[in-house]
């Protein structure tokens, strides 16, 4: 049977839902919740969630390096003073001279666009990073509400097999009163009774610790009783053709995309710093010794005898190409990815629809059989026992089977950044 969960370490986000879970979202009293559905739980973790956090004060923090970057040079004021307290004609300040000028340094290669741009790029960069990690959140604590719901149909399912196995051991008491079986048999029915009782103990206990799990995503205590949401509501297996289409909206891929943008933004600048900037500047000179003014002018540039960016402009070129490079490869893990989940998604439909239609009738028939017959003597009480943990294996094998394909489903969603399956929740979600 195939329970395979895949994952990626590594969305722009859309309007989306992470999971197509079919959830009953009847109104509850926010002042007094006793269910939480997952839309809520979404709601909160995007709001309080300590992950998402930080990612307001970076983009200020940005803005302002944007602010920064696009400001021009300040002109630059320069007094000189020559000939003075010398000898002669240059004794004290009687043959000073004072100049005083006003210049202005002008930038060439449009430098100052080109750091703009650069910030520009960091900033949709950082944005890609932040749709990834609010994507990355949302998904985190779906899966958590998806496990959690697990361990709700885990407990329901336990308890419905205290209730037979009580049965069965009031059966199998009646017939040791009776003469017609040993006490060995009471012995064997109450061992497994005990045992049901202690794993429904653990059971809740994982409930509590799943709750406790899912209100953390938003920091927390937990405040409902129980969730929402039917495992059995299986969602529809999306086309391959949508995954394949989806590649170039993912957010993986956009992310590199961004990444492509920043290093060609950093080459630009590397280029345009290769060319030399001037200065030009106009004043006026006092002439002490002969009482006379004059205006003076100025004009300076380096020399380009060398290129002294070259080996930056080398690098910024060499991390362009890497990150073309990049895209290409996480375009080929992306399609790889997607495809072993959807694969694996398919084969746990398959499989649930087996347990439905062929396993669960087939041990249904055989638990009946098997209790007709022990109370008639036909069975011994092993061969009932047996029949009963084919009945609770198959029943428990659906449920992990439902969670695989649900989770599988989530991780679609989350790689593409897209809702691949409808369902009423995904409708009143997104509204």
């Amino acid at each position: 049977m195939n329970y395979q969960i895949n994952s990626l370490a590594d969305r722009v986000l859309i309007p989306l839902l992470l999971i197509s879970l079919l959830l009953a979202t009847s109104a509850v009293n926010a002042d007094n919740r006793t269910s939480l559905n997952l839309a809520t739980a979404l709601e909160r973790t995007l709001l309080l969630s300590p992950r998402l956090q930080p990612f307001p004060y970076q983009q200020r923090a940005l803005e302002a390096q944007k602010l920064q970057a696009g400001l021009p040079p300040n002109p630059k004021l320069q007094a000189d003073l020559e000939n003075v307290l010398g000898s002669g004609n240059s004794r004290g300040l009687s043959g000073a001279e004072l100049t005083l000028s006003l210049s202005q340094l002008v930038e060439m290669g449009d430098k100052r666009q080109k750091r703009v741009d650069l910030v520009d790029a960091k900033s949709s960069q950082l944005q890609q990073q932040f749709e990834i990690q609010r994507l990355d959140t949302l998904s985190d604590v779906t899966a958590k509400y998806l496990q959690a719901l697990r361990i709700d149909a885990l407990v329901s399912w336990n308890q419905r097999r205290i209730q037979i196995e009580q049965q069965a051991l009031e059966v199998i008491q009646q017939r040791a009163a009776a003469g017609a079986v040993g006490q060995a048999d009471v012995l064997r029915m109450q061992l497994l009774l005990e045992r049901s009782e202690s794993r429904q103990q653990q059971l809740n206990g994982q409930r509590k610790l799943a709750y406790q799990h899912v209100a953390a995503s938003w920091g927390e205590e937990v405040d409902f009783a129980e969730l929402e949401g039917q495992l059995q509501e299986l969602p529809t297996l999306p086309e391959q053709d949508t995954l394949e289409q989806a590649i170039l909206h993912s957010p993986a891929f956009l992310q590199s995309h961004s990444l492509i943008r920043l290093r060609e933004a950093q080459l630009r600048l590397s280029e345009a710093k290769s060319r030399s900037d001037f200065s030009f500047g106009a004043g006026i000179r006092r002439l002490e010794g002969q009482n006379d003014n004059a205006l003076v002018f100025s004009f300076s540039m380096p020399l380009q005898l060398y290129d002294r960016n070259q080996g930056n402009i080398a690098a910024a070129h060499a991390e362009y190409e890497a990150g073309v490079l990049q895209q290409q490869l996480t375009r080929t893990e992306l399609r790889m990815a997607l495809l072993e989940i959807y694969q694996a998604m398919l084969n746990n439909h398959q499989q649930i629809d087996r347990l439905q239609k062929t396993l669960t009738p087939l041990t249904q028939e055989l638990l009946k059989q098997t209790e007709t017959g022990y109370q008639s003597g036909q069975y011994n009480v092993l061969q009932w026992i047996d029949a009963q943990r084919e009945a609770f294996t198959v029943e428990r094998d659906l449920i992990e089977a439902q969670t695989a394909v649900h989770t599988q489903l989530l991780e679609l969603e989350r790689l593409t950044g897209m809702p691949l399956s409808r369902s009423i929740f995904t409708a009143s979600y997104q509204e």
